[in-house]
């Protein structure tokens, strides 16, 4: 059920203490299906689970199968995840790891806020398609959304999806709008970086997006007390009575990034809009990566923190592409923040 978002947050974001809990950028998979079977039952590529389904009987959707998740060549850089929703009215996609809850578990203590930003393509926005296209938050029973982000394939609008208790509503999981009619709409083909954040122990749920002001928008959701048990890539039939879906839509997604806070360490203004696709190879890299991207935007930075969020390089570039080093640097993972003179986005590297 949509509501109108209760609030926008006031503030300025605090010093980063976050730890990385979980990167994806679907370079390691090889492009097509992501899975074999669609009951949630055998993990496929990546150790992915996917379970597809059209809805309980009677239903007019047709479409659930192993192609509604694939990893596609249209990813921010190479490869990315695609999701196909349902082409009537029901039905609905889960994609998931299994194993978060030791790595929420395993982090350090007072770290009580799960942030998630994603890189987001939503097409052309051009079908009839009603689906709701995105990346939740789940507890560990499952039926609770601590925070998730969906958006319409249609029209490219952007949703806030939380537990809470809206005025006059019963307790549930709500889609909020962003905006006035027509929302906040992502930009047309090309990827543009949201986050996302549930804290534990007031329940609070952010969002982050183009169009919105520089500290987001949230909810006080109703599941504070809730640890983060699973991160799903969903997408939904999005039917309703008075708008009946009869197209399954498709959003591409890329660059999960799964933190663990005290403070609000989402992304900032300058991360958030319209994001230029980067090449960083080779990866896994030896002694140095060359960064390159599709435009004639100039790379001013890249920054290196290690897998818990520690600063371990900052290099100055100033060009649209040029190599950066990594002999000092020992062997693991490690993410790159690449700013530019129109905005941020984030690449996962494996030094050998």
């Amino acid at each position: 059920m949509k509501k109108t978002l209760l609030y926008l947050l006031m503030g300025a974001s605090f010093a980063t203490t976050a730890q990385t809990l979980v990167t994806e950028n679907f370079n390691s998979l090889v492009a097509g299906d992501v899975s074999t079977e669609i009951t949630g039952a055998t993990a496929g590529q990546g150790s992915y689970f996917l379970f597809a389904t059209n809805g309980t009987a009677p239903t007019t959707s047709t479409n659930a199968g192993v192609t509604n998740a694939q990893i596609v060549a249209g990813g921010n850089a190479s490869l990315g995840l695609q999701i196909t929703g349902p082409n009537g009215d029901k039905g609905s996609r889960f994609m998931w790891k299994d194993g978060f809850p030791a790595l929420w578990t395993a982090r350090t203590i007072g770290n009580d806020i799960i942030e998630l930003e994603v890189d987001i393509n939503p097409g052309a926005g051009t079908t009839l398609s009603r689906n709701n296209i995105g990346v939740y938050i789940f507890n560990a029973a499952g039926d609770r959304v601590l925070a998730g982000v969906v958006v319409r394939a249609a029209t490219r609008e952007l949703f806030l999806v939380a537990y809470s208790t809206p005025t006059g509503n019963p307790v549930g999981n709500y889609n909020y709008s962003l905006a006035a009619a027509p929302g906040i709409q992502l930009p047309a083909d090309v990827f543009s970086r949201v986050g996302i954040s549930y804290n534990k122990t007031t329940g609070q749920v952010i969002i982050k997006a183009p169009g919105l002001a520089a500290a987001g928008a949230g909810v006080v959701g109703s599941s504070a007390g809730s640890d983060p048990a699973e991160i799903d890539f969903v997408g939904f039939s999005g039917n309703t009575t008075a708008i009946p879906n009869t197209v399954a839509g498709s959003v591409i997604m890329d660059n999960l990034l799964v933190k663990a806070s005290n403070t609000d360490t989402l992304l900032s203004v300058d991360e958030m809009g319209t994001i230029t696709q980067f090449s960083v190879y080779p990866n896994p890299a030896n002694d140095f990566v060359t960064i390159s991207n599709d435009s004639s935007s100039v790379i001013s930075t890249v920054e290196i923190t290690d897998i818990n969020g520690r600063l371990v390089s900052n290099n100055e570039l100033n060009a649209t592409e040029g190599q950066i080093s990594l002999a000092d640097l020992a062997s693991g993972v490690y993410i790159l923040t690449i700013t530019t003179d129109q905005g941020k986005t984030v690449k996962k590297i494996v030094k050998q």
